[in-house]
């Protein structure tokens, strides 16, 4: 039923690449290329048999709904530090296309640091919780890294050895816990939940409550709904992953959208979001030895892309 209104996403099997498993190179092979020519094609897939317990990601979302009901004084004691990058960012703190969409409806908490800021005093179980799911994105991480580059046809070990430092202050990666609370009456022409953009950075994990809202714009330029389908990570390409590919992989626009069913604009959506970014001092440029796009570091063109979207 999930994959028939997902039709244009495709899902892919971890099978024996899962986190619990030893694949063999038969396994790689497969789900390299399958893995290749998803986010060749659209730009994202749904992950399935990607051995991430999902008790884990219920806890994270449970612990973020607790830390997003507090009162809007008690959030904003725990800023987002644009040099740390953790912390809470705000309504409207965000925004990707400020000049079409006035108003972004979202508010989210940044990890950068698992010893990092945390609202500790408030929210005492949101610490562990956080870590543990993190902890299993970098493992997941490092599998598709391999597998992407076995489907690519590079050194096997290319991608994970440009990222050694995940969730360090040497590193970009960063798990984002986002609430789009209910939209209020009257909401002024031009709103959204999340304005139109590409990710920054190599990879990208989503894991969406059953809300829904997100959309994807594929080659033909129609926005392909990205439905939730239980027990699946959406993984998307960013900014870096096309760059390194020379455009073999491809950073897609996304976005969500306001509903218009009233009933379903009055409720919360949540999601978690895990972004994989290389280790700041590697230079990205393309694998191929083309001069597609100009080298530049992975924290240069980070900085770049966070300074266009914040508003402080």
């Amino acid at each position: 039923m999930y994959a028939l209104k997902n039709m244009r996403i495709p899902i892919i099997d971890m099978g024996l690449i899962g986190l619990s498993s030893d694949p063999s190179e038969t396994e790689w092979q497969r789900v390299g290329k399958e893995i290749c020519t998803a986010l060749g094609d659209i730009g994202f897939l749904y992950l399935k048999g990607h051995g991430v317990n999902l008790d884990l990601v219920e806890k994270a979302f449970s612990t973020s709904a607790e830390f997003f009901a507090l009162d809007e004084d008690i959030k904003l004691g725990y800023p987002r530090n644009p040099e740390k990058q953790q912390g809470y960012v705000a309504v409207n703190r965000e925004k990707f296309n400020a000049d079409i969409n006035p108003h972004e409806f979202r508010e989210a908490y940044d990890v950068k640091r698992m010893d990092g800021l945390f609202p500790d005093e408030v929210v005492p179980a949101m610490r562990p919780a956080v870590k543990s799911l993190a902890d299993s994105c970098i493992a997941l991480s490092n599998r598709i890294l391999e597998a992407m580059a076995v489907g690519l046809d590079i050194d096997r070990k290319f991608f994970t050895s440009t990222h050694k430092d995940i969730c360090s202050d040497n590193n970009a990666s960063c798990l984002r816990m986002l609430h789009y609370p209910p939209v209020p009456p009257n909401v002024p022409e031009g709103s959204i939940r999340c304005g139109t953009h590409t990710d920054y950075g190599t990879i990208t994990f989503l894991f969406q409550d059953t809300m829904g809202g997100l959309e994807v714009r594929d080659r033909n330029d129609d926005w392909v709904p990205a439905t939730p389908i239980p027990d699946t990570i959406l993984v998307n390409v960013g900014d870096i992953l096309q760059f390194w590919s020379s455009d073999k992989l491809r950073a897609t626009e996304h976005r969500v959208l306001i509903p218009s069913e009233e009933l379903i604009a009055k409720v919360s959506r949540r999601s978690i979001v895990f972004f994989l970014h290389p280790d700041d001092p590697v230079l990205i440029k393309p694998l191929d030895g083309s001069d597609q796009y100009q080298p530049i570091t992975a924290k240069a063109h980070v900085v770049k892309r966070f300074s266009e979207t914040y508003q402080y």
